[in-house]
């Protein structure tokens, strides 16, 4: 269990589904750059700061802004997070950008949520550092909440705790890595690692 003064979400996938056709923005950026692009966690940090980082973040907010018809809260996330907003403090990271995780943060009605977005930064350590440096808490109060291996990858390497969320059981063998990550199937099973 967990003695935190503040809980970090990522957004697509944790809270949120959006649908969008990740193969179709990969195949548009590469058709714009001119190169191979195996991901675009790996290519947002190389051309960071750039006139292409620009222009790659505004095509990927097309597609994603587009998503929002489809998108669909999970777990009851709005709740959840209204529940813990009284407890904790709450923070958000996304790989979005600024103007999707709004329109999101809107629809789930919490104020004081603190946001860092690709266009704050463009990997997820620099994402949960802003958070963190935002707050009077250190990096040993926060808890990370994430559906991917980076999510809570980052979180161990900046000093925070870290929750995968493994809906569908990608990651069996996580739970075995240093004891340090705790695994649950959905969001309603965060309050069980939570002291209250």
């Amino acid at each position: 269990m967990y003695k935190v003064q503040g809980i970090i979400f990522d957004l697509d996938g944790t809270l949120v589904e959006l649908p969008v056709n990740w193969r179709e923005v990969i195949s548009s950026v590469e058709n714009m750059l001119g190169i191979k692009v195996r991901s675009l966690l790996e290519l947002y940090p190389k051309i960071w700061g750039t006139e292409k980082y620009e222009l790659v973040s505004r095509m990927v907010e097309r597609f994603e802004m587009a998503s929002l018809d489809g998108f669909r809260f999970l777990d009851d996330s709005p709740q959840l997070l209204r529940d813990l907003s009284s407890k904790y403090q709450l923070g958000l990271i996304t790989f979005q950008g600024i103007n999707v995780a709004k329109r999101i943060t809107e629809m789930i009605g919490i104020n004081g949520l603190l946001m860092a977005t690709r266009d704050d930064a463009p990997t997820r350590i620099e994402q949960i550092s802003r958070i963190v440096s935002a707050t009077r808490y250190e990096f040993e109060d926060f808890l990370v909440v994430g559906d991917l291996l980076n999510d809570v990858y980052s979180a161990l390497k900046v000093g925070c705790h870290a929750v995968l969320v493994d809906r569908y059981s990608r990651y069996d063998d996580v739970d075995e890595i240093d004891k340090k990550i705790t695994v649950i199937p959905n969001l309603k099973k965060l309050p069980k690692v939570l002291y209250v």
